[in-house]
């Protein structure tokens, strides 16, 4: 973990001193997404001409999320689609004005078990972690359901928050599952936890982490609006050339420079390679919003709509 905090503090020195505009804040989860952002402030480093990149902030939980959505100060956060559904329904006078203007992710999500649990079922009476009971935890609720496990009677839920630190709780023994994304999946895999698969693979689809802001911040501030999406779609592409190999390296060395370079490469196919849930262009598949919504149903009892789903969107 030590190599992981080290990227993140780095993150916030890197490109100071060029001229281009500067972006603003964004909140988010330590996930995938800050990956990205990790590999564009390398890239500024090699290029003080390339995009701007928004410094961060890493909330420590879903709670801290909707918070900061609702009420700022930062004007940006990177949650899952459903935090934000159940963000706009929630009794705060800007509740309707939050909106996701770019998808980002669809998870990277594996369900992460210590070794001695081979199967979803091996999880009856054992202890499973999530942030919250928002978000991932709908997924990951859904799929113990499937394979007949249900909550409060066949397994205890543990609530552990943010993903890096369910990473962090789940090494040291505090529980013996929980999703995680990548790079942690490949992580804990190389200190012997074991996948007992992915949330994709399980549902048909998910949407996963979305950027989103107040509909009076987007109407004032488009243009940060839209470079601070492009920093995230124009640096995947960017990972995809050979000029992108060498930021990429580095990102790798900053987060495990203790790791094997077997390790490495893994993280770096998972985040960058051809099976990447990165989304190109900040546009979700439609399958994987439908997914999203079955289960905003299902754990809730509510009717959300298609129509009032759609009205949670404002794509730039």
């Amino acid at each position: 973990m030590a190599g992981l905090a080290g990227t993140a503090v780095a993150s916030h020195a890197f490109g100071q001193g060029t001229t281009a505009p500067p972006l603003p804040e964004i909140a988010l989860f330590r996930d995938a997404t800050e990956s990205l952002f990790a590999v564009a402030d390398l890239r500024r480093v090699a290029d003080p001409s390339a995009p701007p990149v928004p410094p961060r902030h890493f909330v420590k939980d879903a709670d801290e999320a909707h918070s900061l959505a609702l009420g700022g100060p930062i004007p940006v956060v990177g949650m899952s689609l459903d935090d934000l559904f159940d963000c706009r329904r929630m009794d705060h006078p800007g509740a309707r004005d939050l909106v996701a203007f770019s998808a980002v992710h669809r998870g990277f999500l594996q369900l992460m078990a210590t070794s001695g649990i081979t199967t979803i079922a091996d999880l009856k009476g054992k202890r499973v972690a999530v942030d919250t009971d928002t978000g991932y935890a709908s997924a990951l609720f859904e799929i113990l359901r499937r394979h007949d496990l249900l909550r409060g009677r066949d397994y205890e839920v543990v609530y552990a928050g943010a993903t890096n630190l369910r990473y962090a709780k789940l090494l040291d023994g505090a529980f013996d599952a929980t999703l995680l994304g990548a790079p942690f999946t490949r992580m804990a895999q190389a200190k012997g936890f074991r996948s007992l698969g992915s949330v994709i693979d399980a549902l048909g689809g998910y949407q996963a982490i979305v950027l989103c802001a107040r509909t009076p911040w987007l109407d004032a501030n488009p243009a940060a609006a839209r470079a601070m999406a492009d920093c995230l779609t124009g640096t995947l592409a960017f990972t995809r050339t050979p000029q992108g190999a060498p930021a990429i390296d580095a990102y790798l060395a900053a987060l495990l420079p203790d790791g094997p370079a077997e390790l490495r490469a893994g993280i770096g196919a998972d985040l960058f390679g051809p099976k990447s849930e990165f989304l190109a262009d900040g546009r979700p598949h439609a399958r994987d919003v439908e997914v999203v919504i079955e289960l905003f149903n299902a754990s809730r009892g509510t009717k959300l709509t298609p129509a009032e789903a759609a009205a949670a969107w404002r794509l730039i």
